[in-house]
């Protein structure tokens, strides 16, 4: 049995000063479809991935995918939920 103390099991830790952000997001139908689709269309549990990938992007929502989210993407630390109500 390997030794539990020896393990590298799970995420690394991260290091430097974790920054938390609350923000709330009110999008109308008709006026903001565009990103409506975009969040809509992520996986449950990949918006946080998806808003980082579409803030550092820089392009039309349009041309990002929900297969170009990151895999080991760490989860956020809010309820992503009431961050987009």
């Amino acid at each position: 049995m390997a030794d539990k103390t020896t393990s590298n099991r799970g995420r690394k830790k991260k290091e430097g000063v974790l920054k938390k952000y609350d923000i709330r997001l009110r999008l109308w139908e008709g006026e903001d479809d565009d990103l409506i689709a975009f969040l809509e269309g992520l996986p449950n549990g990949q918006r946080p991935a998806g808003l980082k990938l579409a803030l550092r992007s820089g392009g039309s929502l349009s041309d990002l995918q929900a297969t170009d989210l990151e895999e080991d993407e760490e989860e956020m630390d809010f309820d992503l939920d009431d961050f987009l109500s």
